[in-house]
């Protein structure tokens, strides 16, 4: 018969538990103190410093475009593109960034200051720094719901925890200012750059012209009134296209600077303006513009006339854009999202750079037409007018500039609410973040709880020996009778166990010769074989035979209670009235052993005619010389000892005497 095999249930489970649950406390308890002496002697404090900010949305007219690097940024003429935190968490981790955190600070200094190992601060570079900034110490988070970005820093230095937090945000913000500039920002840099000295400029033609009047009495005459005021209109679009070209050409070249880590893209762009096509279609778009000025004088602006002129300065610039985009577009990467995502804005700001040079060269054209004009007339006449015309010139540029810087400073009036906003300031933290002393201890109770349950388990399983009845039945689905040790050695008084085992073995009336083994060497089988024997002779005649050669317990009792011999051929002796013993010589040799088996074959077959039930103490099941002597036995009790006997012994013995009653000695 197999020893079960069958899958624990929960009441198994339930019972092992209570069984080793000291193995469970033990485990417990050292795993709490383990974590515990960890906090106190082996945790590093660390200090986490937290600041939130918040990123704008879109707002009016203010254009905040990122890409996805964040390395560039500009507008999108009229179009609002708030931000995406992602690209917000990038920036601030950039590298940028980062290196002017550690170069305010000093951080490669600090760094090196807290290695012991000398060579180990000769390996220490800005790049592993910057690597350990990003990936043990600064965190950044977005705030579900939100467009709230939370900053932390966790050190185990609270102060320059709360340093780097600082210098952090204030570098953010900074690189964050530069990349959202827009062409209002470039604008009102050249204007606040150039309206002082245009203002100097006008200052100086105004006494010119004072002094000229004064000196020399002269009024221009109605043709050259015509002149100057025409050329003075020149003038101002001419000084108004100049500005709005070298805000282009701000924008474009801030923009290079910006991308210059893309090898060869900035060279690409500069072929641009050579291209033979593009060429062609600025001089047409010049000639155009000639035509629309020239249109002007003679026709209205809703005329047929100068309707088809617009018409044809449209379709030109439409095909400088498209050649344009030809150009870039084949010299970007388009795999590339962040060359995909700023190639359209390049294509916008060099068509318009090209449109402005057409422009310009055209207003340069008819405004020499002018001047040839002006120089037929009288010396005297074009020296006025040329100080009238530096005048106007000089005052319309001037109140243009004006006019400009205002503009663009009401455009940008909203452009600061577009600059990230501090919401939390960072502080010095008082108690440290990490580690949270509580959800350690709590992590630990359940890490011991586990491994209590682990150890428990690991226990029962690399247990060897039979600890209680539960291990009997689960090996052998075989419910033991429990026998104890407190019962008293008299004819009358048995243990229930006894008893129990004895009405067992009488339910089989057909079995008479019955053997009494062991798993495992003690003396309490032969203790049990004579008290079942008692009980057996309580009724009926009953022979207990002694082949228990290494086991000498029945013969001090005999000794000890001083019985008789009453078969000394034999070596039976007479116990009590219904009770006879028969003592086996102890054997030495493997010879004597099969001479005395010999011997009481022959004897065993007249001898049991004379009793009713006949009890062996056989040797124990791993002895040898079980084998031989099981033979002379009908059935069989298998006893078992509490913390002595094998798991794998009993399921042995078991499986080999079939359906033996099991005891288990306590």
């Amino acid at each position: 018969m197999e020893h079960q095999t069958d899958e624990l249930t929960l009441s198994d489970i339930l019972h092992i538990f209570k069984k080793r649950q000291i193995w469970f406390w033990i485990i417990f308890v050292l795993t709490i103190f383990a974590t515990l002496i960890y906090l106190v002697f082996f945790a590093t404090p660390i200090y986490e410093v937290s600041t939130k900010i918040k990123i704008p949305v879109s707002s009016g007219k203010v254009s905040l475009p990122s890409s996805l690097s964040g390395a560039v940024a500009f507008i999108s003429g009229g179009s609002v593109s708030s931000p995406g935190l992602s690209d917000q968490i990038e920036i601030i981790k950039s590298r940028k960034t980062l290196e002017k955190v550690i170069n305010d600070l000093n951080l490669m200094d600090y760094f090196k200051s807290k290695i012991i190992d000398e060579e180990a601060k000769e390996k220490l570079t800005i790049n592993s720094v910057i690597s350990r900034l990003q990936q043990d110490i600064i965190t950044v988070e977005p705030l579900k719901d939100t467009s709230f970005l939370e900053i932390k820093v966790s050190l185990d230095d609270k102060e320059m925890a709360y340093k780097i937090s600082k210098a952090l945000v204030d570098a953010y913000t900074q690189i964050s200012k530069e990349l959202n500039k827009d062409e209002n920002t470039y604008l009102i840099e050249f204007i606040e750059k150039q309206l002082p000295k245009t203002e100097k400029e006008l200052l100086e033609i105004e006494e010119k012209l004072k002094q000229f009047k004064k000196t020399k009495s002269i009024l221009p005459s109605k043709e050259a009134e015509l002149l100057i005021n025409s050329l003075s209109g020149f003038d101002t679009q001419y000084y108004s296209t100049q500005i709005e070209y070298t805000t282009l050409k701000a924008k474009l070249e801030d923009l290079k600077s910006k991308i210059s880590e893309f090898k060869d893209l900035i060279n690409k762009l500069d072929y641009i303006p050579n291209s033979s096509i593009i060429s062609l279609l600025r001089q047409k778009l010049v000639e155009y513009q000639i035509e629309y000025k020239s249109s002007l004088e003679k026709y209205s602006p809703n005329s047929i006339e100068i309707k088809e002129s617009e018409i044809r300065i449209r379709e030109t610039e439409k095909k400088i854009k498209e050649e344009i985009d030809n150009i870039v577009k084949s010299s970007f990467n388009l795999d590339d999202p962040i060359l995909s995502n700023i190639y359209s804005q390049i294509v916008e700001t060099q068509a318009a750079i090209e449109i402005s040079k057409a422009k310009l060269e055209a207003l340069s054209s008819l405004k020499r037409e002018l001047e040839n004009k002006i120089k037929s007339l009288p010396d005297i006449e074009q020296e006025y007018l040329a100080l009238e015309r530096d005048y106007q010139l000089k005052q319309s540029a001037y109140i243009l500039l004006k006019q400009k810087l205002e503009e663009a400073k009401l455009s940008t009036a909203g452009f600061t609410l577009n600059v990230p906003i501090i919401i939390d300031e960072p502080f010095i933290p008082e108690e440290p973040a990490k580690p949270n002393k509580k959800l350690v201890l709590a992590i630990g109770g359940v890490l011991g709880i586990f491994l209590g349950i682990l150890a428990v388990f690991l226990a029962e399983a690399g247990d060897k020996k039979v600890r209680d009845p539960y291990d009997i039945e689960h090996l052998t689905s075989i419910e033991p009778i429990i026998v104890s040790k407190n019962y008293k050695n008299t004819n009358l008084e048995f243990s229930n166990g006894i008893k129990t085992l004895s009405l067992n073995l009488l339910k089989d009336v057909s079995t008479k010769i019955i053997g009494i083994t062991s798993v495992g060497k003690f003396e309490e089988k032969s203790d049990i074989s004579l008290e079942l024997s008692k009980f057996f002779a309580l009724s009926e005649k009953t022979l207990l035979v002694d082949l228990d050669f290494e086991n000498s317990y029945i013969s001090k009792i005999l000794k000890i209670e001083n019985k008789p011999i009453i078969d000394k051929e034999n070596n039976i002796y007479k116990f009590n009235e219904n009770l006879d013993i028969l003592l086996t010589d102890k054997i030495s040799k493997p010879s004597e052993f099969l001479a005395l088996i010999d011997k009481f074959k022959s004897e065993f077959e007249t001898i049991k005619e004379n009793y009713s039930h006949i009890i062996i103490n056989l040797p124990n099941s791993e002895d040898p010389e079980f084998v031989i002597l099981q033979t002379f036995c009908e059935k069989f009790v298998l006893i078992t000892k509490k913390n002595v006997s094998l798991k794998e012994n009993l399921i042995k013995a078991y499986n080999e005497l079939k359906n033996a009653i099991i005891v288990l000695s306590k």
